[in-house]
């Protein structure tokens, strides 16, 4: 669909730079048996019998030394489109294709329908008690530097939405595959059990990546 133009773009983007960077570490073959791999699994999806069939075939057949690397190869992906996606959201491109939902709207209609009073609303709203916790989930697994990398290429997404001469794309450009190339070699699973400090500076790199920047913006009037 056009509206989802610059999300498919921005994926498709990231997939070639992880899938440049795939090649230079590990070689053609490696990056030949996740692009084949990701084929037959989008033939499968799409009802493709055979091909369902040929992707357990691959699968099964995959040697413990490839094994590792393509697990990897497509968390990584998931990872880089998940983030375009969240980036799309934001985006000006998003902001002018994607339909928003209106809660506060779609709330007030509904307290209307339920004959709520207006004083009832009010008290209501005067006792929120709204606070920040931040807990740990075992499936959260991303290391803070991980996470630091993916802001950074969202980063890099923004600008390159912005209007630059071609020097100056190539210039992000290089910078978006210098980060995947990191983010790559980044270790995202903890090799030991997290301690207590670590737990705190995951929950640090929630308020450097977003709070820092998000609260002071909110409360500041406009001008």
């Amino acid at each position: 669909m056009a509206q989802y133009a610059a999300l498919k773009a921005n994926v498709s983007l990231l997939g070639t730079k992880l899938g440049d960077t795939i090649r230079n570490q590990l070689g053609d073959a490696v990056l030949q048996r996740v692009e084949q791999i990701r084929l037959l699994s989008k033939a499968a999806r799409q009802g493709n019998e055979q091909q369902a069939e040929q992707l357990k075939q691959v699968l099964t057949s995959l040697s413990d030394d490839e094994l590792l690397p393509v697990a990897r190869a497509f968390a990584q992906f998931l990872n880089l489109a998940n983030l375009a996606e969240q980036h799309h959201t934001i985006s000006q491109a998003g902001q002018n294709t994607i339909e928003k939902p209106q809660p506060i709207d779609e709330l007030l209609e509904k307290l209307q329908q339920q004959q709520v009073s207006t004083e009832h609303v009010i008290a209501a709203v005067e006792n929120l008690s709204i606070e920040l916790v931040l807990t740990a989930h075992p499936t959260e697994v991303s290391r803070r530097t991980l996470i630091h990398k993916l802001s950074e290429i969202a980063g890099c997404l923004e600008q390159l939405e912005q209007q630059h001469s071609a020097e100056q794309q190539q210039v992000i450009q290089q910078r978006l595959f210098e980060l995947i190339s990191q983010a790559w070699h980044t270790n995202e699973i903890r090799q030991q059990r997290p301690t207590p400090v670590d737990e705190a500076k995951s929950g640090f790199a929630v308020i450097e990546t977003s709070l820092w920047q998000a609260i002071p913006e909110f409360f500041t009037p406009v001008r």
